[in-house]
């Protein structure tokens, strides 16, 4: 019987990392389902979505653990993969003057209204016609219904009057 195991790495960066890992899922039969890699900082983070059989379960975390040797925190375990409540999806940029605060001006809008954050993506970028720092961030999300989301968009353009939102509905195939 197929499990499904959840990978965390985290560490320096390097060449070779996501080599390594995909290595030891092959070598596991695992096979690869969805991955959200990054390097930031000098530090490379991610996470690793992987189908396995139950009887190479034990083994392919030996195998992580000999990885994470190499200075890499590598952490693995089960989840369950049943789908949630039916929610909304959506997408969302959002684009306004950077100031301190804003990321948690955001957020806290986002979880009064029980969003649940799936990725936010965010970097700050100068706005070479204006001179100043423009905040920029794709955010995506799930929400109970369209109405809660026009909703969320309302309160979200009240935070500041620069703040630009571009919001898509993501239509399950």
């Amino acid at each position: 019987m197929a499990v499904t195991i959840l990978i965390s790495v985290y560490g320096d960066d390097r060449p070779g990392i996501v080599k390594s890992l995909a290595e030891v899922i092959r070598q596991q039969q695992g096979n690869w389902l969805e991955s959200r890699l990054s390097h930031l900082g000098g530090k490379f983070a991610g996470l690793i979505l992987v189908s396995v059989d139950d009887v190479n379960y034990e083994s392919i975390c030996q195998n992580l653990n000999l990885l994470s040797e190499m200075t890499l925190d590598i952490r693995a375990e089960l989840v369950d993969t049943k789908p949630q409540v039916e929610r909304v999806s959506f997408s969302m940029e959002i684009v306004a003057n950077d100031r301190a605060g804003i990321v948690h001006d955001i957020t806290s809008v986002l979880g009064n209204h029980s969003v649940n954050v799936e990725s936010l993506d965010s970097e700050c970028d100068v706005a070479a016609m204006a001179g100043s720092t423009l905040f920029k961030s794709n955010i995506e999300g799930s929400i109970e219904s369209l109405d809660k989301l026009e909703q969320l968009q309302r309160e979200l353009e009240r935070i500041t009057a620069d703040l630009m939102i571009d919001c898509t509905i993501v239509k399950d195939n």
